[in-house]
């Protein structure tokens, strides 16, 4: 990969800046010693110049790759025409969002925010507010699922961790087990109001729902008037092959939460929901100041109309995802000790390894490939839909390397 326009090296090293970063910024999140000046397509270029192949997209945020063409006039222009007014008043990029969005999809009514955590407390309150008339406040999340960091939605995630050292945490919550449907009902109780699932779940390994697991879901929650919560954050937007995966799996929830992928960079979260839950939410209940903002909706809009105007849905993503899943299943029959299965869906791909994850994204690292560890035994794939086939062939050559290099599994 040659070298860009306005890529070239700084005067100040990758570790130069970490360390000026490192003194300045709270360290929960663990970074690589890498720091970004630019991006292009499938492509980062770093401070010194060096590209990297990505196919990690800001996790799931980059489905159209780095500063698309589109999106980036888009913004560029509302930025000169109008940053922000208010909730209080009505704005075209927003309106014309969610009219691209209630169009597309089961949904009548839209509210917007900042991220994929508000959407969910969001969802929680409507649920809640809709259960208040016949007493009914309890929530289900799926063990191994992840909704966000904010109370509410931390709580409703079903991984210990996420919720250690924050107790106590609010009431009403409770976890079943994922694609198993006679778990999911003994959870269930007379208080319970709503049901949270992930189609496929992103920081949890990459797991997909069973298609049998969502249809008995929905059925279920029907006859007992409960809500079922599909949060596609990370599947929607084109990610899984459609423009939300609850299509492809032939189930229509009652709410919907997107995120990532939707803001092509900038926050952005929607509630999808029908016109009768969306009167849950009156006048007064819920809020958010800047959630929706016209610059944020003018880059979703170009997000939208790129994915459908240049042929990545309904069809044209899903041929290059199945080019690159072709092309990964060849890699494992090289080196089935190593890759033990290949999940996911569409875009969104997990490689479940015999453990030793973390070294072998290093060793991705190391071949300028950006990749996630999930876990101790899956890499998350997390590429854009508009890959190229060059692409796909550097990172099956480098993945080679990789596992080539990582020699017995279970030594050293």
């Amino acid at each position: 990969m040659r070298l860009e326009e306005g890529s070239h090296p700084s005067t100040v090293s990758n570790a130069e800046w970490a360390v000026r970063g490192n003194r300045v910024l709270v360290g929960n999140v663990r970074r690589e010693d890498l720091v970004f000046r630019k991006g292009r397509g499938s492509w980062l270029y770093d401070v010194e110049g060096n590209p990297y192949l990505d196919f990690l997209g800001g996790v799931a945020i980059h489905v159209l790759g780095h500063c698309h063409p589109r999106v980036t006039v888009a913004v560029q222009k509302q930025a000169q025409r109008l940053l922000h007014t208010s909730n209080l008043y009505y704005h075209e990029p927003q309106i014309l969002l969610a009219e691209f969005l209630v169009r597309e999809t089961f949904a009548d009514r839209v509210f917007f925010a900042n991220s994929g955590t508000e959407v969910v407390e969001a969802a929680i309150k409507l649920a809640r507010r809709y259960g208040d008339r016949t007493g009914r406040y309890g929530l289900l999340g799926l063990e191994g699922s992840f909704h966000g960091r904010t109370l509410g939605a931390l709580t409703l995630t079903g991984q210990k961790k996420i919720r250690e050292g924050i107790g106590p945490l609010p009431g009403g919550f409770d976890w079943a087990p994922f694609n198993d449907i006679e778990g999911v009902v003994r959870k269930v109780t007379p208080e319970t109001v709503a049901i949270f699932v992930e189609p496929v779940q992103g920081e949890g390994g990459v797991v997909p729902a069973d298609p049998g697991f969502l249809r008995e879901l929905r059925r279920f929650t029907r006859e007992r008037d409960i809500l079922l919560v599909f949060d596609e954050i990370q599947t929607g937007i084109g990610r899984t092959g459609t423009l939300f995966a609850y299509e492809s799996f032939d189930v229509v929830p009652d709410i919907l939460l997107s995120a990532k992928a939707l803001g092509g960079g900038l926050p952005l979260g929607a509630l999808l929901t029908t016109s009768q839950l969306a009167e849950y939410l009156p006048p007064g209940s819920h809020g958010s100041t800047f959630g929706g903002n016209p610059l944020a909706c003018a880059a979703g809009l170009a997000v939208l109309e790129a994915l459908f105007e240049e042929g990545y849905l309904p069809e044209g993503g899903q041929r290059i995802a199945d080019t690159l899943w072709e092309e990964l299943s060849s890699l494992r029959e090289l080196y089935p000790e190593w890759i033990r299965e290949i999940r996911g869906k569409g875009m969104m791909i997990g490689l479940v390894l015999p453990g030793r994850a973390v070294e072998v994204k290093d060793r991705f690292l190391r071949e300028k490939v950006l990749v996630n560890a999930t876990g101790p035994e899956v890499i998350r794939l997390l590429p854009p839909v508009n890959l190229s086939l060059e692409e796909i062939a550097t990172f099956i050559k480098s993945a080679d390397r990789v596992f080539a290099s990582m020699g017995n599994p279970g030594g050293s």
